[in-house]
């Protein structure tokens, strides 16, 4: 994939805390309101133990109401640190173990160098001082938690999306029960460039009977790994195609290497992905279009359907799709939530200010209900630094859309 391309579609759907280091003035800006003391003590995601905010969040339910939240970009400080403005640190990535009770919940974050002079991200890039990883989707098979991770780099080219994909990798932690400061991480690379991304949503052991693929009996067996695919047009959103590889084999995932990776093709069936093929054969189905590359795939048995949320590039809306089979069958992209932070009439607005990442977080619902966050930035910096309602996962709750 050229550059450009790169860039250009990584615009439509990546644009994080990159786009902090634009800058720039706009003599027409509304002026931000000043930073929020309620972050403090807000419900979801408060402003505690130094984690300042971060853009976009993925959560792993653990199970006994509790989870790990994986976030990007994130600002960081000081343990009392209450505002960006006390920030000594941006990084990469952050998490955060919550534990929900009754839609109660209490979070103690963590990242490397935790309240230090020097803070670090959860997640680095082994042997490399300048890629970076941001989060994907994650799950626990057998006693391990598995975590995607999109491995970026700079292009040198400079700008707000001066960067581009280094490969996919799949994060392993053995110990997740442990404190994160002594978790044991290996990594696993799963493709290389960005003709084939998977992980931005995995599915296992959902869909009915926990087979996420009813009509193969063994269905069970696999993680399944919805995959972005660059659009042939470099202006257009990519699409997802989906690849799948046995439970089994998690703990040697890696490409090249493992020759049992399949990917679904245009006539349903399920092709062998060449061990040291970086693109997906031409056949490869066009599972969800348009796709994302932060987005998430659930099954809701109460409505026996599956829902993508996603969102799709700078357009105000958080989007939806439903289908009654993960594999196939997807409706029209749907608008599920118009962002209040986009319409002129709200108090964060600025005309600087764009809303994405939409993701699901089953763990937060109740039966025939839909709970999602989104996060917030801004092409000018002063947006972000001065109110702390933006570049924070902003939770929603509403009635689960159904066909």
């Amino acid at each position: 994939m050229k550059t450009g391309q790169v860039v250009a579609f990584l615009s439509h759907f990546l644009l994080s805390g990159i786009l902090l280091s634009c800058g720039g003035s706009n003599s027409n800006a509304v002026p931000p309101p000043p930073p929020s003391a309620e972050c403090a003590s807000a419900a979801y995601f408060p402003c505690q133990q130094g984690w300042l905010g971060g853009d976009s969040a993925y959560s792993v339910p653990l199970g006994n109401g509790t989870s790990i939240w994986i976030f990007a970009d994130t600002f960081v400080g000081a343990a009392t640190a209450t505002s960006r403005t006390q920030s000594n640190g941006f990084i990469h990535n952050s998490i955060a173990i919550s534990t929900c009770t009754s839609q109660s919940c209490s979070y103690h974050y963590y990242w490397s160098g935790m309240n230090t002079s020097k803070p670090g991200p959860v997640f680095s890039v082994p042997g490399s001082t300048t890629d970076w990883f941001w989060p994907m989707d994650g799950f626990v098979y057998n006693g391990t938690l598995y975590l995607a991770f999109m491995q970026m780099h700079s292009t040198g080219s400079g700008g707000a999306f001066g960067f581009a994909y280094s490969s996919a990798q799949l994060a392993s932690i053995s110990n997740y029960s442990a404190s994160p400061s002594k978790w044991s991480i290996t990594y696993q690379t799963l493709n290389t460039g960005g003709s084939a991304v998977p992980g931005a949503s995995i599915v296992v052991g959902q869909g009915p009977n926990g087979n996420p693929d009813p009509s193969n009996p063994q269905g069970a067996n696999y993680a399944y790994f919805f995959t972005v695919v660059p659009a042939s047009s470099s202006s257009a959103p990519p699409y997802m195609a989906l690849l799948r590889l046995p439970l089994a084999q998690l703990g040697t995932a890696a490409r090249p290497g493992n020759t049992n990776w399949e990917y679904l093709k245009t006539d349903s069936t399920w092709g062998s992905w060449m061990g040291t093929a970086t693109a997906l054969p031409s056949n490869n189905a066009a599972v969800l279009n348009p796709g994302a590359t932060e987005m998430t795939v659930r099954y809701h048995a109460s409505a026996n359907q599956w829902i993508a949320v996603y969102p799709l590039g700078l357009d105000n809306n958080a989007r939806y799709a439903i289908s009654s089979s993960m594999t196939s069958s997807w409706g029209q992209s749907e608008s599920l939530y118009s962002y209040p932070e986009m319409q002129s009439s709200n108090p964060n607005y600025t005309p600087n200010v764009f809303c994405h990442a939409a993701k699901e977080h089953t763990e937060l619902e109740s039966t025939n209900q839909l709970v999602f966050t989104y996060a917030c930035n801004s092409t000018q910096a002063s947006d972000v630094t001065n109110n702390m309602n933006l570049y924070r996962p902003v939770v929603v709750q509403q009635a689960l859309p159904t066909t």
